[in-house]
């Protein structure tokens, strides 16, 4: 009986070693695998933030006077005011035969005085070659309508009239093109050194 009994409490003891030692190694397996999880969703979110990051600095555009110039994207930051390109199209001149390239773009005054917006054509010019040469563009006059209307009076007062602070108006730029000229125009943008600081091409068709 004691034989018995001492076998019965060895084997006891062996099967409760037993199940502690699986217990344990089915622990430490889990506690392993939870690192990796944390690891990858952290991996996952940094990388979304970099994304935001990247995106919010291409479109990010100053909303004061105190930045350097420069154009990117169709954006002309001119310290007081920006320029924001949006479309651009070909009419007839007001003189026969003659075509005007016409540049639409949203002014914004990022100053606390009244700007002039006009003053754009100090700082961006267009050219456009010839067989022998690269011709700075003289701004252009719209054709008048069956009214003798310009038709597009509206954006060229917006562009000469003293813009308020904090305000956005949209205006277009004009440059009359060279007689039976299709060749693009290159529109050139300075800082406030007259240095060019970028360009933008427009093909005539």
């Amino acid at each position: 009986m004691k034989n018995k009994g001492l076998a019965l409490t060895g084997l006891t003891i062996l099967l409760a070693s037993t199940l502690v030692a699986c217990s344990s190694g089915s622990d430490t397996s889990k506690k392993s695998e939870k690192p990796n999880d944390v690891s990858t969703k952290t991996v996952k979110k940094s990388s979304k933030k970099t994304n935001s990051t990247k995106k919010e600095a291409a479109t990010k555009i100053p909303t004061d006077d105190n930045h350097e110039w420069f154009f990117k994207d169709d954006v002309f930051y001119a310290g007081m005011e920006t320029y924001k390109l949006t479309k651009s199209e070909i009419r007839d001149g007001i003189e026969d035969g003659t075509k005007v390239l016409v540049i639409y773009t949203d002014i914004t005054n990022n100053s606390k005085k009244e700007q002039d917006p006009s003053n754009v054509y100090m700082v961006v010019h267009a050219k456009q070659k010839t067989d022998t040469s690269n011709v700075e563009l003289e701004p252009g006059m719209i054709g008048t309508d069956e009214n003798g209307d310009n038709p597009l009076q509206q954006y060229e007062d917006n562009l000469n009239n003293a813009l308020l602070p904090g305000k956005t108006v949209t205006g277009i730029l004009t440059f009359k093109l060279g007689d039976n000229n299709n060749n693009p125009v290159s529109l050139e943008f300075d800082n406030s050194d007259f240095d060019k600081i970028g360009t933008k091409t427009y093909q005539i068709n």
